[in-house]
């Protein structure tokens, strides 16, 4: 596994290959770690969004596939430009990690953190011979995998869940601060995450707890704020200064928080 950091003189492929000198046969890496990939030029992240759907990539003189369990990891700044609209689609799940949460993983408090375009992605500590030798115990092996897998396929999801999170799915397509509403692909994450969180827990079923969780890792990245002047209420009379006092200062993270607190969650 490495990490590299992505701008529009570099492919891809490039990246995906780094780790792998000299003239053997090209293979892409298990995990591949994209840094600033929003950074990179339209054609760059067509390629990504390739590399997601087809597990392949094409190169001059040959079809590269990727590993049967392969994963990519997209680290972006919160602020600059956003992804490809149809690779941000594509994006499983993320997570936020503010500089204020602090770096529980650093050995010490003098450890340097490069904050790298405002974000706190790249992070330099020394390594630790105690982590490597605990290390098995953090660890999944292809046996653990495998058994999560199986366990996913028996969750069981009860009907009244199953109605909680259409609900949540509806309430937040009919949020007055969402712009497009909620496209199906995320729904379809939005299930498969909540599946997968169970047996994570030790549970092999769904509880609401978890379906929340899932919501607020599958939608942040997803949600398009609208701006004022899309407000539907516009079109019944509302004010756009009244509107625009409304709508100050919404975050994907609160839509979504809003819309948890307007759902029942079933007992």
């Amino acid at each position: 596994m490495f990490i590299q950091s992505l701008d529009s003189d570099r492919s891809v492929a490039d990246v995906a290959f780094q780790s792998q000198p000299g003239p053997r046969e090209p293979k892409i890496a298990d995990v591949v770690i994209l840094k600033n990939l929003e950074l990179a030029n339209y054609d760059i992240q067509i390629q990504a969004l390739e590399l997601i759907r087809t597990k392949r990539l094409f190169t001059h003189t040959s079809v590269v596939t990727t590993p049967k369990a392969f994963c990519m990891v997209i680290i972006q700044s919160s602020v600059g430009p956003r992804l490809n609209k149809h690779l941000n689609d594509h994006i499983f799940l993320s997570h936020s990690h503010d500089l204020e949460d602090g770096f529980m993983n650093l050995d010490n408090a003098s450890e340097w953190i490069e904050d790298d375009r405002s974000s706190s992605s790249s992070v330099v500590r020394k390594s630790d011979p105690q982590r490597s030798r605990d290390g098995a115990g953090i660890t999944f092996s292809e046996a653990d995998i495998q058994t999560l897998i199986k366990q996913v396929k028996n969750t069981k999801v009860t009907s009244e869940v199953e109605c909680y999170l259409q609900n949540i799915v509806t309430f937040l397509r009919m949020h007055r601060a969402v712009d497009g509403g909620i496209n199906p692909r995320s729904t379809k994450y939005f299930k498969t995450l909540v599946t997968c969180l169970a047996p994570l827990s030790g549970l092999d079923y769904v509880t609401p707890s978890l379906v929340a969780i899932a919501a607020r890792k599958v939608y942040p990245h997803r949600i398009i704020l609208t701006v004022p002047e899309r407000d539907r209420s516009l079109q019944y009379g509302s004010e756009l200064a009244a509107v625009k006092a409304v709508l100050e200062g919404v975050t994907p993270e609160a839509v979504i928080e809003d819309v948890l607190a307007a759902v029942e969650a079933p007992l």
